[in-house]
């Protein structure tokens, strides 16, 4: 449960550093960085979390949805500027003020509402895949657009056909394979609401370490 863990901790993490035109960050990420650099951190950590969520019993998502209404609480109260101080900011900029540190103080309060609207966002998203129907709900117009990288694409096998396609065997092998749960208990494997992911990174780091592992179920007859 580390990862669910982790996940949750930066779900609920406000911590700003703004020390006037020299550091701006929002929990660690800084404002050359953006809220696309937290958007990959928490999509990192979600996919992590994903990988845990089969291993739950039912009490402990029960505890966990205990957990999400506590911070999506919490996150309500982040002492954080709204859309109204940014509007009133980008309003102060069309009428001509020409201020580059009121420029800069703009920029960083328009990514620290982003970033407050993806750890929203998957707070929300975490509920979903846990099962729970979260109490406390949001205003979906607040939320960023939450775009999955190139990179994160690129590190996730999709679905019993692009396991096949990249172990070289055949869709029902790639099956028995996912039936096992092998990539399962190893925490490479994972279930969306459309079908079955796998970890790019892990899997191959676990057929370098134990290139045998698989043999046994591909061998297996449908």
């Amino acid at each position: 449960m580390e990862a669910i863990k982790a996940l949750l901790n930066e779900l609920r993490r406000c911590e700003i550093i703004n020390d006037y035109k020299v550091n701006f960050s929002y929990n660690g990420i800084t404002l050359e960085e953006s809220s696309v650099a937290f958007q990959r951190r928490l999509h990192r950590l979600y996919e992590d979390a994903l990988v845990d969520i089969p291993l739950l019993a039912q009490e402990s998502k029960d505890v966990f949805g205990d957990i999400i209404e506590r911070y999506a609480e919490s996150q309500q109260l982040f002492d954080v500027p709204d859309e109204s101080v940014l509007e009133s900011m980008n309003r102060e900029i069309e009428l001509g003020n020409t201020n580059t540190n009121l420029k800069q103080e703009r920029d960083f309060v328009k990514m620290i509402c982003d970033c407050v609207s993806l750890q929203k966002y998957y707070l929300g998203e975490f509920a979903s895949a846990i099962g729970y129907q979260a109490k406390t709900t949001y205003n979906e117009s607040n939320y960023v657009e939450v775009a999955t990288t190139s990179s994160t694409d690129d590190n996730l096998i999709k679905g019993v056909k692009g396991l096949a396609k990249y172990l070289g065997c055949g869709v029902n092998t790639a099956q028995n394979i996912i039936n096992s749960e092998i990539l399962l208990n190893k925490k490479i494997q994972y279930s969306t609401g459309d079908g079955w992911r796998f970890r790019k990174d892990k899997l191959t780091d676990l057929l370098e370490k134990e290139p045998e592992i698989l043999k046994k179920v591909r061998k297996k007859k449908v």
